[in-house]
């Protein structure tokens, strides 16, 4: 597929991109006196709900996947390699899966946990986990779903719906970047796939658990050896970081979490930072006039748009304080 296919996408993308949230929006969002004048602004953008009964039911997550759904399904229909839209797409259907796998684990209705979000239907899904096959369904999640169901069947451990789905949804990820053979693409894919090793590592380790149980979270998808990253972790999480990934193109910032943080990693740094890496490798993207990078540029920024809108909302009605909001911020799009 020559870059050249991606002209006509590339185009509808310049009508997206001024629908996106401006930063003076954020800032009216922000400098709101509590949930209800911060979805008074929210009214105004591409984002349509009910505001009395949002305020009622705090339901936010419903109008905003709706309007992620709605994105997703129109760039599912003009994309010339829909696989470009399945690196973001992804993770809602192995989220699904993991949900339709703990509702047969523990026999619970978990269905209002669903997303109406990704390339599988939730039809074709459900049958997976009813029957551990599909032909509808890529093979790499047909495995995972498999390997979960067998390790709940002989250990009893729910958790396994979690680990299982989370390790070949990088598996799979990586099959699809491989195939679209693009060199910032792969190195995003690194830079997710390595640094969620990393944050997984920190987590795992702050709660004291053992090299076994990080020989099952890991991902083997990614460009730092995951045996190299558990023989490490021997000494430690700030170890791990200062032998395999100091030498990382994206070094710097994670050297300045170190610094900041006195020598221990928080978790909860780490996510924002590992955004803001991928960040960098989007914005590398917005500079390609042709080609899919545009395209994922996009999407990432409406990903990051949807999780600042959440956290703000979430924040107005906790009367948690503006600044505080904003120290957890994602990047914005285009600034």
């Amino acid at each position: 597929m020559k870059d050249t296919d991606y002209l006509g996408v590339n185009t509808l993308l310049r009508v997206y991109e001024t629908k996106l949230l401006t930063r003076e929006d954020y800032e009216k969002m922000l400098r709101a006196q509590d949930l209800e004048e911060a979805l008074d602004v929210l009214k105004s953008t591409e984002y349509h709900f009910d505001a009395q009964a949002v305020l009622e039911n705090k339901h936010f997550d419903s109008f905003l996947m709706n309007r992620l759904r709605d994105i997703y399904q129109e760039l599912f229909t003009v994309t010339p390699n829909s696989e470009v839209i399945q690196i973001f797409t992804l993770r809602y259907d192995y989220h699904n899966a993991k949900v339709l796998l703990k509702q047969r684990f523990t026999d619970q209705d978990l269905e209002h946990l669903l997303v109406p979000i990704g390339k599988y239907t939730l039809a074709s899904l459900k049958n997976l986990i009813k029957t551990e096959q599909s032909q509808e369904v890529n093979q790499i999640m047909v495995e995972g779903v498999q390997a979960a169901i067998e390790d709940f069947n002989t250990y009893g451990r729910l958790e396994a719906a979690d680990v299982y789905m989370d390790t070949y949804y990088y598996k799979h990820m990586r099959a699809i970047t491989d195939r679209l053979n693009n060199p910032t693409i792969t190195r995003m894919a690194d830079a997710l796939i390595d640094l969620d090793n990393l944050s997984n590592v920190v987590r795992s380790l702050n709660q004291g658990k053992s090299r076994s149980f990080l020989h099952t979270v890991l991902s083997s998808s990614g460009s730092i050896s995951k045996q190299a990253i558990i023989d490490a972790s021997e000494q430690g999480a700030v170890n791990v970081l200062n032998q395999l990934y100091l030498n990382q193109p994206y070094a710097e910032k994670l050297t300045d979490i170190l610094v900041n943080s006195k020598n221990e990693i928080n978790p909860m740094v780490l996510d924002k930072v590992i955004d803001e890496i991928v960040y960098d490798l989007m914005e590398e993207g917005t500079y390609q006039a042709f080609g899919p990078m545009p395209l994922m540029a996009f999407i990432f920024a409406l990903e990051k748009e949807v999780t600042n809108i959440r956290l703000i909302l979430v924040g107005k009605d906790n009367q948690i304080a503006e600044e505080a909001i904003r120290e957890r911020m994602r990047p914005i799009y285009g600034s």
